[in-house]
């Protein structure tokens, strides 16, 4: 055991060159607690608090799923202080402009954040809510799981409480055409990245799941010049359906019937809805000055204790070339 261990740091380590000159020199703070591990070019305080977030978020995500947790093993975290040390690691065909990602190494999952700050937790949190929903309900359509990611990642614990509803940051905001074609925005199946203009959401590529789409091809002609954050729209339509009275009783009942039936038919029966009729009502929504916050109690049963530890430049190196590996 321990001479194929040896081997596979070896084989790690056989990496290392691809690494710039700074990684080789990195210094890690490693802090552990029961289902994340961290890794951070911060300190201590700052590991800390970043495991007692994931760790409160993660312990409400479950308890109000009512679902065991799908991860076998922590999900590892790596938090950059600066900026570039964060883009280094930021695979291939990933989008630079994003504060965090998530990637698999080997049977691991890891997120990569630009930020341990307070106020950037939230896109962890989105790459988090994404990979265990994407487990805990493979049949989840891609738009459910990002509203909902867009949703629970600016959950924010308090003393006894966590808040939920919160708008998530945005570097910018834009008007939403009352041309936008829902039914094309339902039919998506991945690809979806913050910031680009709508070309990027509906052009015929594989990544879209709509390929050789009339359709998509309308969508881009008309709004290619137009910068829209279709994440944004899918927050808005989710906490919709999670806070507006007309549709929060019966949320539950249409995410079970989305396993079974494309979204159109599954609001018609849900909700006695037509498609018209759900994007009348998101317009008026998205133009509300603001939108409801709930504050609910829970608290973990124990407090966090994380487990810090100072590693040195060769013991940080392999665990960095595992990440810079990660796809």
């Amino acid at each position: 055991m321990r001479g194929r261990y040896s081997a596979m740091t070896l084989a790690l380590a056989s990496l290392l060159p691809l690494a710039s000159s700074h990684a080789a020199d990195t210094k890690l703070v490693k802090a552990v607690s029961d289902h994340f591990e961290l890794y951070t070019t911060d300190n201590d305080a700052a590991a800390k608090a970043a495991l007692t977030h994931f760790e409160t978020v993660r312990g409400y995500l479950l308890k109000s799923m009512r679902a065991a947790d799908p991860f076998t093993a922590p999900v590892r975290i790596f938090g950059f202080k600066a900026t570039a040390e964060y883009e280094f690691y930021v695979p291939k065909g990933g989008d630079l402009t994003s504060k965090a990602f998530s990637a698999t190494a080997g049977d691991r999952v890891v997120i990569g954040m630009s930020s341990l700050k307070k106020d950037d937790y939230q896109f962890g949190v989105r790459e988090y809510a994404a990979l265990l929903l994407a487990r805990l309900d493979p049949k989840m359509p891609y738009w459910l799981k990002l509203g909902l990611s867009e949703l629970y990642s600016t959950l924010r614990p308090e003393e006894g409480t966590i808040a939920m509803g919160e708008e998530p940051m945005r570097s910018f905001h834009s008007e939403v055409s009352s041309d936008l074609d829902m039914q094309v925005m339902f039919a998506l199946k991945g690809g979806i990245s913050r910031n680009k203009g709508a070309e990027q959401f509906y052009g015929d590529n594989s990544q879209t799941g709509i390929a050789n789409s009339k359709a998509g091809a309308k969508m881009a002609n008309m709004e290619g010049t137009t910068t829209v954050d279709y994440p944004m729209v899918l927050w808005q339509l989710t906490h919709m359906l999670m806070f507006k009275k007309e549709y929060s009783p019966k949320f539950g009942a249409l995410v079970g019937a989305l396993n079974d039936q494309n979204t159109v038919s599954a609001i018609q029966q849900v909700f006695g809805q037509s498609l018209e009729g759900l994007k009348y009502d998101l317009m008026l929504y998205i133009q509300m000055p603001s939108h409801e916050v709930l504050h609910l109690k829970y608290q973990l049963d124990s407090p966090v204790k994380p487990q810090v530890s100072q590693l040195s430049p060769a013991d940080s190196a392999p665990v960095l070339a595992e990440l810079k590996t990660a796809k």
